[in-house]
């Protein structure tokens, strides 16, 4: 028998005392996404085009036809974990139909070793029911091609209802030495100005309070369009309506030299004062052989010029630690990076080659050193971090409930995108003024004091929260 799940619609009539019934087949689908803010959004446009179709998505692989894996190839250990998921998913008493999406299916190194499955790439995302058809009706599908289809305001089932991730761009203008992002989502394709602003203005009509701006480099947002992220920014101040945004992640190389003008918009009260510059590396020489256009002093300008404008910005960055060509001196200079420019968010990842890049083909170090030198630069991590954190304890702030990890648990955001941690289950988009009571880990930990009617501040108490 079909494992369909099957649906009873029943049709009441006034002139009628007759019940009749129709059964309505509705293969099931469960969609999992591993990666970043990109690939869950692609993971919620994927979802509401399947609802549209008809299918029915269940939260359990267990309980579906298909399973959708989308993927990503960023970190080794990225792919040994999907690689172990594929795994599990096609052994057992009842396999599922499956479907990789994603950026594997676009690195043909990797695409090769689950050939076996239907494969659909980043770009596809708009044929995802067509795919799953497909491949329910016995045919192993292969949709990987480069196209730029519009995608910004097709149907979507958000994972989060008080969070609306919206792609601005997709693909990257850098040449780094170790990263497949061209290989997987191509080259800079800006999307249109006027799409982006309409899809805000669709998720502020859906009652959605939060923004996540999103792409491969959000610095390199309309390059390719004679424009830039500032102006985008800009405008999306303009759109009526209570939210915050967050803007993602942008190089260095394309912040410069507007850092003064980011610096305004991130002023904004529509805007959290959260800026995530990825350094990689704290060495000159290392970022020359990571193919990175840009000097570590490049970072440290960058940031005080944000931190003139917002001396309570929280910066993030990431950090690849054991790149084949670091030393200990570049290390160090890593560590003195980090140190002196107080970074408080530091996304470390250990090297790993990927597939196809320049940088695979160098001697890698000795897995012994990379853990090491990971350890030491998480312990220096904790510290700036805790240094960050602890002057915001006994302050009332602002703060917006972003997500209920637990039922009787919230987790807000400040001004800052600072996480924290509320006991008490409040409902995704609340606005509260809530006390910082302590820090644990790289949260703080607080209390609600009263719900706020808006996105300004308190003023409660002096608050840099």
């Amino acid at each position: 028998m079909s494992s369909c799940q099957i649906r009873l619609l029943f049709f009441f009539s006034n002139n009628s005392s007759r019940l009749p019934v129709s059964l309505v087949v509705s293969p099931s689908v469960h969609i999992e996404t591993y990666g970043c803010a990109f690939n869950t959004s692609d993971s919620e446009v994927m979802a509401g085009l399947l609802e549209r179709a008809g299918f029915t998505l269940v939260a359990e692989a267990s309980a579906a036809d298909v399973v959708v894996v989308n993927s990503c190839t960023v970190k080794d250990r990225t792919v040994l974990d999907l690689r172990r998921r594929m795994n599990e998913l096609g052994r057992g008493d009842r396999v599922p139909a499956l479907v990789l999406a994603g950026c594997v299916p676009r690195v043909p190194g990797q695409a090769r070793e689950f050939e076996a499955v239907s494969q659909m790439g980043p770009d596809n995302v708009g044929q995802i029911a067509e795919v799953v058809r497909r491949t329910l009706a016995g045919e192993r599908v292969r949709v990987t091609h480069r196209e730029h289809a519009p995608r910004l305001l097709l149907p979507k089932r958000r994972k989060n209802p008080a969070v609306e991730i919206i792609p601005i761009s997709k693909g990257c203008l850098g040449d780094c030495t170790f990263c497949q992002t061209v290989l997987a989502r191509g080259r800079l394709h800006s999307f249109e100005e006027d799409d982006i602003i309409a899809a805000v203005e669709a998720a502020v009509a859906d009652g959605v309070s939060m923004m996540w701006l999103t792409s491969q480099d959000c610095g390199a947002y309309g390059v390719d369009r004679g424009t830039n992220l500032p102006r985008l920014l800009r405008r999306v101040a303009r759109v009526p309506g209570d939210f915050v945004v967050r803007v993602g992640m942008a190089n260095p190389d394309l912040v410069k030299p507007w850092a003064d003008e980011f610096a305004e918009a991130l002023a904004h009260p529509k805007f959290f004062q959260f800026a995530h510059i990825p350094v990689q590396a704290g060495s000159d020489a290392v970022l020359a052989a990571m193919g990175r256009e840009y000097a570590a002093d490049d970072f440290r300008a960058i940031a005080d010029v944000l931190r003139e404008r917002l001396p309570d910005l929280t910066l993030a960055t990431d950090v690849i630690v054991g790149f084949p060509t670091e030393g200990d001196a570049d290390f160090v200079q890593t560590l003195q990076l980090i140190e002196e420019a107080a970074v408080p968010v530091v996304n470390r990842s250990r090297y790993s080659a990927r597939p196809g890049t320049r940088a695979a083909r160098l001697p890698g170090l000795e897995s012994r050193v990379i853990s090491a030198r990971s350890k030491e630069l998480a312990a220096l991590a904790v510290a700036v971090n805790q240094q960050a954190l602890n002057p915001l304890v006994g302050r009332d702030v602002w703060a917006i409930a972003e997500d209920n990890p637990r039922a009787d648990v919230t987790m807000f955001r400040t001004r800052q995108y600072v996480p924290v941690i509320v006991a008490e289950s409040h409902t995704p988009g609340t606005r509260m003024t809530v006390e910082i009571t302590g820090v644990e880990g790289f949260h703080t930990t607080g209390r609600v004091v009263e719900q706020v009617d808006c996105f300004e501040e308190t003023g409660r108490r002096p608050s840099h929260g």
